[in-house]
């Protein structure tokens, strides 16, 4: 029987999470699925511990490493689901996750495009994160300003034939994704908390923020500049040039305010004369004299 459908894990040395991943998706309450593992490149026991699952709705593709968009892109090209799941390997789903996507998809029978569901964070953190409205007439704004998780998204498999993640990113691949899916089809947020997002220190955004480093800011800006050169024409639509000079801005703002914290007054001060060159404001002037009574630590702490 053809999987309705197709969930991808991409994973690289995480043999212990992966098991709490995989058993999340054996223990769905809607069985037809098939389950895509691709290892990019793991040196360490994922393949052995994957070994012991006899399920042949289990499927596992070693490959060599080459990022998580790669590995998600090859996922997407072996998947025979009509929908396309994502989970990431150390995250996992709740019983429901499925069912709940099947059943928005069987009240709207003709839908073609992109769901998503609630996700709960667990770990250094424990808290719901918001729902976005995915009904307004500008979706993409809600996405760009609060983000959606991998393994809150299911997308219908024919969006992705010529939509795929760009393996030259290694971060906001995922936004870059969903926005321009959204920017060409219907999307929606189903409000049911049905996945849980695991927070640990060796998650990607945990050691992104425990030091700050001048070129990932720099790589993940230039994926925002180059979504709104490459594609132009369809996010035109949705989001103008100033909506990219004040998103740069409060990134610029995200990443100097922890690079303040960690007491790196080097990376403090490149990424501040970058977001002044991006769009100088009073509040950027006044970030200045904290850098130094940071690194001082003359018992004042400033935020």
């Amino acid at each position: 029987m053809k999987p309705f459908f197709s969930i991808i894990i991409p994973t690289y040395n995480r043999g212990h999470f992966i098991s709490t991943a995989i058993n999340s998706v054996i223990n769905q309450s809607h069985n037809n699925w098939e389950l895509l593992i691709i290892d990019d490149g793991s040196t360490d026991n994922t393949q052995e511990l994957i070994s012991d699952y006899t399920d042949e709705r289990i499927i596992y593709i070693k490959q060599k490493n080459k990022e998580r968009s790669a590995a998600r892109n090859h996922g997407i090209r072996l998947a025979k689901g009509k929908w396309v799941c994502f989970l990431d390997s150390d995250d996992y789903y709740e019983n429901n996750h499925l069912s709940n996507f099947k059943n928005f998809i069987d009240k709207n029978n003709d839908f073609v495009g992109l769901i998503s569901s609630g996700v709960s964070l667990t770990g250094t953190i424990n808290r719901r994160k918001d729902f976005l409205n995915l009904n307004l007439d500008n979706p993409l704004k809600e996405v760009w300003n609060k983000f959606l998780l991998p393994t809150q998204v299911c997308i219908h498999h024919s969006v992705l034939i010529d939509n795929k993640f760009n393996e030259k990113l290694s971060l906001w691949e995922d936004t870059h994704l969903w926005l321009r899916i959204i920017a060409q089809y219907p999307a929606h947020q189903i409000k049911t908390y049905t996945c849980v997002q695991v927070l640990h220190n060796q998650g990607t955004v945990y050691q992104l923020f425990e030091k700050i480093k001048p070129n990932a800011i720099e790589l993940e800006i230039e994926a925002v500049k180059g979504l709104f050169i490459e594609y132009r024409d369809i996010i035109s639509n949705y989001l103008t040039p100033k909506d990219l000079q004040n998103h740069v801005d409060k990134k610029y703002r995200m990443f100097l305010y922890q690079a303040r914290q960690n007491k790196q007054p080097g990376t403090s001060l490149i990424i501040w004369m970058k977001a002044i060159k991006n769009q100088p404001s009073f509040y950027l002037f006044t970030e200045l004299p904290k850098i130094f009574i940071n690194v001082l630590g003359i018992g004042i702490h400033v935020k």
